[in-house]
């Protein structure tokens, strides 16, 4: 039977590595996103926007937003946080205009997530734009 010895300083210090590896899978980023507002919504009909908007991180749904509404440049105080985003994941912001049976959507934000604090601007599908701004870490 062969049989491998570590040398001893590598045997004491594998507990260490062990325990180091372990915490590098269990440490959680944090996103959060907020300060959501538009300008110039314009829906399709000849009424200003009732909008709103959901927040996506990869294929996590973080939520919505309330309705604002009769708006074409609402503001929502909403903050939205998610402890398991990962460097590069796609955060999608998609912005609605609610209706009786279906909420039209007037267009969305990509950006892929980056570590630090950055306030974004897209323009939208249907004209007007969409600004937020997201944290990282």
């Amino acid at each position: 039977m062969f049989c491998l010895q570590l040398p001893e300083v590598m045997a004491s210090s594998l507990p260490l590595i062990v325990l180091l590896l372990c915490c590098v899978g269990v440490a959680h980023s944090y996103l959060e996103v907020y300060n959501l507002r538009a300008e110039h919504l314009r829906p399709d009909k000849g009424s200003n926007a009732d909008g709103f908007v959901r927040v996506y991180c990869g294929s996590w749904y973080l939520g919505q937003t309330d309705v604002f509404h009769d708006s074409p440049n609402p503001s929502w105080g909403k903050r939205f946080t998610y402890s398991r985003a990962l460097q590069n994941n796609q955060l999608m912001v998609r912005v609605y205009d609610k209706d009786v049976i279906f909420d039209d959507e007037l267009g969305s934000c990509r950006t892929p997530i980056r570590r630090g604090t950055y306030s974004v601007r897209c323009y939208l599908r249907t004209g007007g734009s969409l600004f937020f701004t997201y944290h990282f870490r």
